[in-house]
Formats: C-alpha cells, structure tokens, sequence
C-alpha cells in the first residue's frame, strides 16, 4: 500500500511555485532506461548503498516511478550523491552504530527513488512517499543544499528529505511489530484525508496534542511523525512546541505519546532511541554543521524550562561563587543559610521566554523567590536580565523581608549582560545537558547550570 507523507493545500503549493530557481537542465536522453551506460555517480552509489545494503537509488527519471496523474520533474543529477550522502550519514549509519546489520539489512528500503520536485495537482504538493516497505520516493532534490538549514532540516510543517527517511523506515519496524494499542487511546481526533484540509490548522492540531497536522491522519501517521520528529529535528525543537502549547491536555497528551515512542524502541527492537536519536544529532551536526541551532535561539524558542545552578559544580563561575557566598554569608547571619543550587527557571513559556523567577532554598524547607525579567537578543546571542514585580506567594514575601540580603546574588544576576554557549570545553561531555552564561564584559564564563528539560 503506498502511503502519501506530505501533501500541502494549493495555497502553500502556489507559493511555493513562484519561487525564482534556476533553469533545469537535465538531458533526459541520458535518462533512457533501456540504454543507459553506468558512470561515475553509479559506481559511487553501488559502492555506498547497492553493494553494502542492497539498495538501489533511482534517479533517472522514471515517469512510473511516480503518480501518472501528477506533475514531477527529473533530478539535477549534481544533487543525487549530496543527499544521498545524507541518506547515509543521517539515517543509515546512526541505526547500524545502535544495531547492527543483521538487524538493520532485512528491513531497509530496496529503492530509493529521487525526484527534483514534488509531485504536483492542482490540489495539492506530495513531498514523500513509500511503498509497502520497499521503495521510498524522495522528492524536490533540485531544491536540496547541504549548506540550508531549511532544506536540511526543514520545518514541522514542511519536513526535509531525512525526515521523511525516519517516517517511512518507522512504518517498517510496525509492520514487524505493531503500533502499541494505548497509543491510539491517547487521541481522539483523527481525521483521514482530511488533515490536509483548511479545517486543520496547525494550531489547532497543536491544541489537540498532535506535533504535526499531518499526525491528525491516523494512529500510524501520528507514531511515525512522533518518532521522525524527535530524531531529526530533535528533542529541542519537540520541547519548544510542548511547552509553548496553552492547553495542559495537548502537553500531556504529547508527552505520554513521547514516553510511548521511547518505550517502544525499547520493548519491540531492544533500541534505546535515546542514544540513537544523540547519533542523529550528531550525524546532523557533523555532515551539514550549519544546522546547529545556537542556544539563545532555543532559549527564546521554549526548549529549556530553565536551570539549575549548583554553586559547587565543577569549574562553576568564580565570580558567580563569589555573589553567592557573600549572599549566603547574609542570609546565615539572618538564621536562613541557603542550599547550593538555587534554581532559575520560566514563569510560563507558553506565555513569554522572559519572566524568570529565582528559586533559593533553605535546608529547612524555607524559599526566597525573585521575579526577572529578560532582555534577549538572538542575534546578538545576549540575555540581560532585570529585577521584576513580584507575585503574591508567601515565597515572594520571604523574598522581599531578605531583598537586601540577597543583593550580592541579584546585582550579578541583573547588571550583567550575558551571551549564552556550551560548555563542553571547560566541562567535558556536558552539551545539550549544562549551559553556560559568560559575561560579555569580559568574555569568561560567568555561571553555568543543568538544564531543565520539561
């Protein structure tokens, strides 16, 4: 059964084609199927797909390859080994270095058919399709770049040839084992062929606890798209669309449907998708690195929750440690000595990515809460943060009776500007899980903290 990945309603198709782009010069008489010779390309794509995994590329254009009744154009044949590079880098290699190839040769794809543009109607534009397991159908290769982060990593509502690899190749591992029945139970609202339709806006599939419009079709759909999007676009783009969702039942439902995803790679095929979805990370970064998002950009997107800073971490901030100590030296004299990690974390991402509020504990359960307020800026990758009206919980109270003995901590907190980056180079193996704060006066890091993911 050839199931449609992507369709986009005639309005996104329009737009679509109005898009300057240059000629397409492609000598179909070296398209002849019957007499072509093999060149240089074939002999690379048997050496890296044919030979290894018995999977054949189809770039010459093969009208039957594709719907009859819908308009496609051929490759640009520059583009095939670029992207089908990808292909390797990004979906084969990750699953054979959490596998292996006696698990992964029986079920991979036997085609790969490539295509230099959608297949279009009057209705509608496909971006991918597969074929009972057996042959996916890449499309819009003549728009592929390597150096784009759009066309690398695409978009929710407009995925990218490697995401569309994932999707296809999870329908196959439920084909050998099925979709859980729970996950189906967790939504109601599936719609058929008519997510495609006006009636389903992404936001109201997002209120609903559906990542993409397209996951709306049915309970496989809604797994495959789960699974292709936390691995290619990744954990950080999945949690900004979690935590900037307004309704707690869509975050809920979304969630569960995440643990489910998880625990199925796990209980089906003995994959622990976490270490593979950091291979596919990896795998992104490393073969078009110019989709690595800057963290300022995932901050003002809602994919931290916000941070725990430990005043004791190794390689900590010294003049962070130094307005701590001082505040605490204060808050002891008071009868509050204070616990080492404080934490700063979003009021209400679905709201803003700039009120903040300052948690410190004391080892008798007391807390002092401070209400901040951030200045980002993502292209100068900055974040300036400033003291904030407080709120009515007795934790402010307590805040406001001690304000002037928190003051070493506040005035560094609030009189710093700060540029955000990893730390992994002053704490080994720590990226995507610490996150370093460093003062712009001078450059050196100014205080890191442990990130909080949900």
């Amino acid at each position: 059964m050839k199931k449609t990945f992507l369709s986009l309603t005639l309005l996104v198709a329009v737009l679509v084609s109005c898009k300057k782009e240059k000629a397409l010069n492609v000598d179909i008489t070296k398209s002849n199927l019957d007499t072509y010779a093999k060149g240089e390309l074939d002999k690379w794509l048997d050496v890296h797909f044919l030979n290894p995994y018995n999977i054949e590329v189809l770039y010459r254009f093969d009208r039957y390859q594709a719907s009859i009744d819908k308009e496609i154009s051929p490759v640009i044949e520059e583009n095939v080994q670029p992207i089908m590079e990808g292909v390797s880098a990004v979906f084969i290699k990750p699953y054979l270095e959490i596998t292996n190839k006696a698990f992964l040769l029986p079920i991979l794809p036997k085609e790969i058919a490539l295509f230099g543009t959608g297949e279009y109607s009057d209705e509608q534009i496909t971006l991918g399709t597969a074929d009972a397991g057996r042959q996916i159908n890449l499309y819009e290769v003549n728009q592929y770049n390597r150096n784009s982060r759009s066309s690398v990593l695409g978009t929710l509502d407009r995925p990218a040839a490697f995401h569309t690899m994932h999707h296809e190749f999870t329908h196959i591992l439920n084909q050998n084992i099925p979709v859980p029945p729970a996950f189906e139970a967790i939504s109601s609202n599936y719609i058929g062929s008519a997510w495609v339709g006006a009636g389903n806006p992404s936001s109201l599939a997002k209120s609903l606890g559906f990542i993409t419009r397209y996951a709306r079709n049915n309970k496989d759909e809604d797994f495959a798209e789960m699974t292709s999007t936390l691995l290619v676009e990744g954990q950080d783009v999945f949690d900004a669309y979690v935590s900037t969702a307004t309704d707690p039942t869509a975050i809920a439902k979304l969630r569960k449907k995440e643990q489910m995803v998880v625990d199925y790679f796990k209980s089906a095929f003995g994959i622990n998708f976490r270490a593979l979805q950091a291979k596919v990370k990896l795998a992104m970064e490393t073969y078009a690195p110019v989709v690595i998002t800057p963290p300022i950009s995932n901050y003002n997107a809602g994919s931290y929750g916000g941070f725990f800073i430990d005043k004791t971490a190794t390689s900590q901030g010294a003049a962070y440690v130094t307005a701590f100590n001082s505040t605490n030296t204060l808050t002891t004299a008071g009868g509050y000595p204070i616990q080492n990690i404080v934490e700063l974390s979003f009021l209400n991402r679905a709201v803003n990515r700039t009120d903040m509020v300052l948690k410190v504990k004391t080892n008798t359960a007391v807390e002092f809460w401070y209400n901040l307020k951030g200045t980002i800026s993502v292209s100068g990758n900055t974040i300036k943060y400033a003291l904030a009206t407080p709120g009515t919980a007795t934790q402010y109270s307590n805040g406001t009776a001690f304000q002037a003995r928190f003051k070493p901590l506040l005035d560094y907190l609030t009189t710093k500007t700060f540029a955000l980056n990893w730390i992994d180079n002053i704490v080994p193996n720590s990226k995507d899980v610490s996150l370093g704060f460093f003062d712009t006066a001078n450059n050196q890091l100014g205080f890191y903290g442990t990130i909080i993911r949900n």
